[in-house]
């Protein structure tokens, strides 16, 4: 039967704070990214299940009237939490090529996984283009912030994943200010906040763009050259383009990031999201009368009864509202709340 006091090297009468002071000794001793011997990751996946176990009251209160049996049934014989999982949860911190420093910390990635709402937190927003959320970015900073002994400052260096989006959150620990009359230090929200591109928007892993075009190629097809965030694009259209008509090109939006990745993607196979193209159709504001003559040979018009009734002039009046496109439409995304939790 395992012991859980003696995996973390601690007494039974051991406080939460000694219980969380062992089990980051350890975790860091024995994080399968930084130790590479061959039973590391079994010793990290103990000592995680016994902090899990240890730091929730019912779960204690059961071991130690109960054995292990009486919680390892509980949670379906297996470790109910990802040992990564809680280790990125406590800590955040990431071993790739690295070193550990107690002023400076990495980040391998950002989620959108969400957290529970925060009392006491301080959120610094970090800006990105969307070019590193699509090619992704290494951004290094610095937070000033009050501690028990004064103002100080930390160093974070975060790995902005290809795919990242708009309001993905890395909650830190008590990374935030001290607050005096209260006794207690803010959680940290690092938010990445998405810098508006000059042409590009984003709906997910979606990427629109208006292109405008001449009557001619709505009416004979087109040829569009994009500058694309990963290179220039040649898109050719020959379906018949009709007024308010969006086309796509799949495979050419955004990067799609998997937050149940682990410490690297160096291996990944990325999937991506679609371009989509808002045609909007330039018409003439006028024609010479032998454009009109040529145009009336070639296009078919509708019949229409000939002088009959007041004969009138129109004249014109404004122009409708644009429809409204639902996949351009970012205010649910504005509406949403923030979220996110750290994923390494």
């Amino acid at each position: 039967m395992k012991d859980l006091y003696e995996i973390l090297n601690i007494e039974k009468q051991a406080t939460g704070e000694q219980i969380k002071k062992a089990y980051k000794k350890l975790a860091f001793k024995n994080h399968p990214d930084k130790n590479k011997s061959p039973d590391a990751e079994n010793k990290f996946q103990d000592i995680s299940e016994a902090y899990e176990i240890l730091m929730d009251t019912d779960k204690r209160r059961m071991y130690d009237n109960f054995g292990y049996e009486s919680v390892s049934g509980e949670m379906g014989g297996s470790f109910g939490i990802n040992p990564i999982d809680l280790f990125q949860s406590l800590f955040n911190v990431d071993f790739a090529g690295e070193t550990m420093n107690s002023n400076i910390f990495v980040f391998s990635d950002l989620s959108t996984q969400p957290f529970g709402p925060l009392v006491n937190k301080m959120t610094y927003n970090l800006e990105c283009t969307l070019d590193e959320l699509y090619n992704g970015a290494k951004k290094e900073f610095s937070i000033f912030h009050m501690t028990k002994k004064g103002k100080k400052s930390t160093k974070y260096i975060i790995n902005i994943k290809k795919g990242s989006k708009h309001d993905d959150n890395i909650l830190v620990k008590e990374g935030g200010n001290y607050i005096p009359e209260m006794d207690i230090t803010e959680d940290l929200v690092i938010k990445i906040v998405e810098i508006e591109h000059i042409k590009y928007k984003r709906k997910d892993n979606d990427l629109f763009i208006q292109e405008k075009i001449s009557l001619c190629e709505a009416l004979t097809g087109c040829s569009l050259y994009i500058e694309h965030l990963d290179g220039p694009l040649q898109v050719n259209i020959t379906d018949i383009i009709k007024p308010n008509q969006m086309f796509q090109v799949f495979g050419k939006g955004m990067p799609i990031k998997m937050d149940d990745k682990s410490l690297t993607d160096a291996d990944e196979t990325i999937d991506y999201g679609n371009l989509v193209i808002d045609l909007i159709i330039d018409f003439p504001e006028s024609l010479s009368e032998k454009q009109s003559e040529l145009l009336t040979k070639i296009l078919v018009k509708l019949p229409r009864q000939q002088n009959k009734g007041l004969s009138c002039q129109g004249y014109y009046y404004k122009d409708k509202s644009a429809p409204i496109k639902e996949l351009m439409n970012n205010d649910s995304d504005d509406e949403m709340g923030e979220s996110g939790c750290i994923q390494q």
